[in-house]
C-alpha cells in the first residue's frame, strides 16, 4: 500500500513550504458544509456524547425545507490512489455503529484545487488526506466505507470517473425525508453504484490551530517504533493506554526536543526524538508541553507515515487551559485526535532513586540475546514466563535458563560483565520485546541489585537502515 503522502505531484494546502495546515483545512471545509446545510451551531461532538451529537445533526437536516438541493459531483482520479487512501481511512471507521453516518467516509470535490479530499472520523479521531484529481462538478456526499473500499481494491489501475446522483422525495410523506444519494463508479467495461448520505450529516473535524514545531517523519517513526510495544493494554487504566509527549526547547543545542514514555506498569520505555534543521522557518517553542495520545492513533500513523516528509504537531490548548485535540500533519494529510485525559504517571520517579546504585554493567550482542530469548521462550506458558539470567563475571556469559512442568532450556550468551556474580529473574516476553525495540548492535543492562529495576539502554553502532535513537527502557524483575 502506498504510504501516505509518497505521491510527490500532490498540491497540498500549506502553512509553510512543508506541512499542511489543520486551521485551514478543516476551517474551509466546515465552512462548506454549514453553509450548505444553513445552521449556525458551532459546538464540536464529544465522543461521551454520540448519540447527542448524531441526534443534533439528524434533527438540523432533517428540516428539509430549509436544507438546498445537495450538488452532484463528477469527478475523475487514478483508482489507485483513491483506493490507497480509502483503505487508509478504513481503519479509523468503526465496526457495527448504530450510526450510520458514520461508517461512511466524506468526499469533497474542489475545483479550485482540482482535488478530492476524503475525510473519516469516528468523534474520537479523525483524518483528511487530499490528491489530485480532474473535478468537472464540485459537491460533497459521503459513502459508506466497507463496500467502497471492497470494490475499490478490485478495480485495475486507470482513470475512475466518479459520479453522483440526487433524488428529491415526492409527495407530502416525503416532506421531512432528506434527499437521497446514489455514486457510480465507472471504468472501462465496470460500472459499480453505492448509496451514499448527504455531506450536511457528517460531523465535523475540530480545527486544530497551535502549531508546536515540525521534525522529520523519520524520527517520529523510529520514536514510535522504540515505545508503542510498552503500552498497556488495560482500559481500565485509560491513561496509560496511551503515549506521553513532552515537548521542549533545548536552549544548550538550539533545537526542540519531544521525549515520549510509554508505561504498562511492568516495563518503561523513554525515547528522545530532536527537530533537526530544515530550509523552513521552524517554531521554537517557548514553553514545554505535555499531553498524552492514544496507542491506537499512533500505531496508525506510524503505519502510514513516510519518512522522506517532515511532521507538524499542532494542537489547541494553552498556558491557561489543558488541550484536548492534537494534529500530525504532512504533505497532504492530517490526523486529528483527542487526548486522554488525567496525569500520566511519573515514570522517571521510578528508576531515578536507583541510578547512584547501578553499579552492575553488562554489554551484550544485541542479535545474540534476542535469538537465545526466543529459544527459550518455547518452553514458556501461561503460568511458566520467568526467565532466569545469571551473570557470570569471572566466564563473561549470561546463563538464561527457564523450566516449566514438562520441559526445560539453557542458553548461554558471551558478554562482557563488570560487577560481581548477581541472578536475576525477569518476564521473558517483556525482556524480548524491550531488546527487539533497541537500534543498535549492543545493548547495555545496568542493574543495582536482584530486586531493582533492570535498566537498558543502546550500546554499540546503529543498526542499518535505522535512525540512531536515544532511549533508555526499564522492566520490573520477577519475585
Amino acid at each position: 500500500m502506498t504510504r501516505i503522502g509518497l505521491k510527490k505531484s500532490v498540491r497540498a494546502k500549506t502553512v509553510d513550504s512543508t506541512v499542511t495546515s489543520p486551521e485551514r483545512s478543516n476551517t474551509d471545509s466546515a465552512k462548506k458544509r454549514q453553509k450548505s446545510s444553513k445552521t449556525t451551531s458551532t459546538n464540536q461532538p464529544k465522543p461521551t456524547e454520540l448519540s447527542e451529537t448524531i441526534s443534533s445533526q439528524t434533527e438540523q437536516t432533517s428540516e428539509i425545507s430549509a436544507l438546498p438541493i445537495p450538488t452532484p459531483v463528477e469527478a475523475i482520479c487514478n483508482s489507485r490512489e483513491f483506493n490507497d487512501y480509502v483503505q487508509v481511512l478504513k481503519a479509523i471507521v468503526p465496526n457495527n455503529n448504530n450510526h450510520p453516518i458514520l461508517c461512511n467516509i466524506l468526499i469533497e470535490a474542489e475545483p479550485k484545487s482540482q482535488q478530492l479530499q476524503l475525510t473519516a472520523y469516528n468523534l474520537e479521531f479523525g483524518m483528511q488526506v487530499s490528491f489530485d484529481a480532474t473535478v468537472n462538478q464540485p459537491g460533497s456526499l459521503t459513502l459508506p466505507v466497507t463496500i467502497l473500499a471492497d470494490i475499490l481494491g478490485k478495480f485495475p489501475q486507470g482513470r475512475l470517473t466518479i459520479n453522483s446522483e440526487v433524488t428529491i422525495p415526492k409527495g407530502n410523506k416525503a416532506a421531512n425525508t432528506p434527499p437521497s444519494i446514489t455514486a457510480t463508479l465507472s471504468m472501462p467495461r465496470s460500472q459499480h453504484v453505492i448509496r451514499g448520505l448527504i455531506a450536511s450529516e457528517f460531523p465535523t473535524i475540530p480545527p486544530v490551530n497551535h502549531k508546536l514545531f515540525s521534525l522529520p517523519a523519520s524520527t517520529l517513526i523510529g520514536v514510535l517504533k522504540g515505545s508503542l510495544f510498552a503500552v498497556s493494554l488495560n482500559e481500565a487504566k485509560r491513561i496509560i493506554t496511551g503515549v506521553n509527549f513532552k515537548l521542549s526547547y533545548d536552549a544548550e543545542r538550539g533545537i526542540n526536543r519531544l521525549r515520549i514514555w510509554t508505561t504498562d506498569g511492568h516495563r518503561i520505555a523513554m525515547i528522545l526524538g530532536l527537530s533537526e534543521s530544515n530550509n523552513e522557518a521552524n517554531h521554537w517553542l517557548e514553553e514545554a508541553v505535555e499531553f498524552t495520545v492514544p496507542a491506537k492513533v499512533l500505531k496508525l500513523l506510524e503505519r502510514n507515515l513516510n519518512p522522506t516528509e517532515r511532521v507538524a504537531i499542532y494542537y489547541d490548548g494553552s498556558a491557561e487551559q489543558a488541550a484536548k485535540y492534537v494534529a500530525f500533519c504532512c504533505q497532504n494529510w492530517q490526523m486529528t485526535t483527542q487526548l486522554l485525559e488525567g496525569n500520566y504517571p511519573p515514570c522517571n520517579q521510578i528508576v531515578d532513586p536507583y541510578r547512584s546504585e547501578l553499579k552492575y554493567q553488562i554489554i551484550v550482542e544485541r542479535l545474540a540475546l534476542v535469538r537465545a530469548l526466543e529459544r527459550l521462550a518455547t518452553h514458556s506458558d501461561k503460568s511458566h514466563v520467568t526467565v532466569g539470567l545469571e551473570f557470570d563475571s569471572q566466564q563473561q556469559q549470561i546463563r538464561a535458563s527457564i523450566t516449566n512442568a514438562i520441559s526445560s532450556g539453557q542458553e548461554i550468551i558471551a558478554a562482557k560483565i563488570d560487577g560481581d556474580k548477581l541472578r536475576v529473574k525477569l518476564d521473558i516476553r517483556y525482556l524480548i520485546d524491550t531488546v527487539k525495540a533497541v537500534t543498535t548492535s549492543d545493548l547495555r543492562m545496568l542493574l543495582a541489585s536482584s530486586l531493582a529495576p533492570v535498566l537498558i539502554v543502546p550500546f554499540g553502532t546503529p543498526i542499518s537502515g535505522e535512525a540512531a535513537i536515544e532511549s533508555e527502557y526499564a522492566i520490573a524483575p520477577q519475585e
